[in-house]
């Protein structure tokens, strides 16, 4: 069956840009590997701008979407030498389920949603993609004018559209990251997520406290060292804010897409485009969910704009992507200040104290590792 537009991904990137196309009379299918819903390693952080590009694609999001309580503020960074700093959102954020929102997202887009299926090989001409995947061990085709390949860090779509790129600056950026979930508690405001830059650790530890539940993350190069950058952050929070864990954890493993701090992305190539981590779009801070619409929302705009023209659209993605581009390879360059991704640093930076000044430069070696 022909398709005006294939999209691989069923999660925020993928559904924003189905959703863009489908609205504007185009036939969408939207693939996703996994059965929906499905569960993801994701803290689950909804920044205001998110929210926003959220709520004017799909409208407000249903109660079974929202964690309790749903209401984000922001960043509590909390340091070794008994610094704690706040980076408050400039507007309202949410905490959200990850599963029950890509679920959401899929059913509202407007695309033919096939889950379950495994694409095996994609082929890229000029206004010609034909997908190969298997779903339930029965191998199916599709073809269609367009592509987004919106498939995460590990994106089999930007492999093997731009396989040189893809082995020489995709995969020496990918990073394993851990979420570990606990029954506990904590004295934390749950409004609040907790990052921490600890001296013996390698990154930046990140949690939350939520309704009787603990999640931990953390990031690591190598494999071997994810229990012991967790066991430092366990250590810490429970000297720092009464950590108390119980149980059984529950374990999630995923893999993020980090080019972008060397200055580095991939928009795909002719009439495939690539969104979200698929591209490198990640916030410094590691919250994927906003760049992941707002970069999904761009294909579709460019897919849709550049239909009946002899020009493929990725030409139209590079133009209008390349403000976004030249921000974040900014950032890449220099040390953290002012606006990081949504939160405001300047406050932070603009303390005299030598413990602050300490603090801030450990975050910024970490954010910039």
């Amino acid at each position: 069956m022909h398709y005006d537009v294939a999209v691989v991904g069923a999660g925020p990137a993928g559904c924003m840009a189905a959703r863009e196309l489908a609205s504007r009379g185009f036939k969408v299918l939207l693939l996703d590997k996994y059965g929906l819903p499905r569960e993801k390693a994701c803290m689950g952080l909804l920044s205001p701008e998110g929210r926003r590009l959220l709520e004017e694609g799909f409208g407000p999001l249903p109660a079974e979407c929202l964690a309790e309580p749903a209401e984000a503020l922001g960043v509590k960074v909390l340091s070794d030498g008994g610094g704690e700093y706040l980076l408050p959102f400039s507007g309202e954020g949410l905490w959200v389920r990850r599963a029950s929102l890509d679920a959401f997202l899929a059913r509202a887009c407007g695309a033919e949603v096939r889950d379950g299926c495994r694409v095996t090989e994609v082929t890229v001409g000029r206004f010609y993609v034909r997908i190969r995947f298997l779903h339930e061990d029965d191998e199916e085709e599709a073809e269609a004018t367009y592509l987004v390949g919106a498939d995460g860090a590990e994106s089999l779509v930007a492999r093997m559209v731009r396989p040189e790129f893809y082995r020489l600056h995709t995969l020496p950026a990918l990073e394993r990251t851990v979420l570990v979930l606990w029954e506990g508690e904590a004295d934390w405001d749950s409004r609040w997520l907790g990052m921490v830059a600890l001296a013996r650790g390698e990154g930046l530890g990140r949690f939350f406290v939520r309704a009787g539940t603990v999640g931990m993350a953390v990031s690591c190069g190598e494999e071997h060292r994810w229990q012991r950058e967790l066991d430092t952050l366990s250590e810490f929070l429970s000297r720092r804010i009464g950590l108390a864990l119980r149980g059984e954890p529950v374990r999630m493993l995923s893999v993020s897409n980090r080019m972008a701090r060397g200055g580095r992305f991939n928009l795909g190539a002719g009439s495939a485009l690539l969104a979200g981590e698929a591209a490198g779009f990640l916030d410094p801070w590691g919250f994927g969910i906003r760049l992941a619409l707002e970069s999904g929302k761009l294909a579709g705009e460019c897919i849709a704009d550049s239909a009946g023209e002899n020009v493929t659209p990725h030409l139209h993605y590079l133009r209008r992507a390349r403000p976004v581009l030249e921000m974040w390879a900014a950032r890449g360059r220099k040390r953290p200040a002012g606006m990081v991704g949504e939160l405001d640093l300047s406050p932070w930076s603009d303390e005299r104290g030598r413990t602050a000044r300490r603090d801030l430069r450990s975050l910024r070696r970490r954010l910039g590792r």
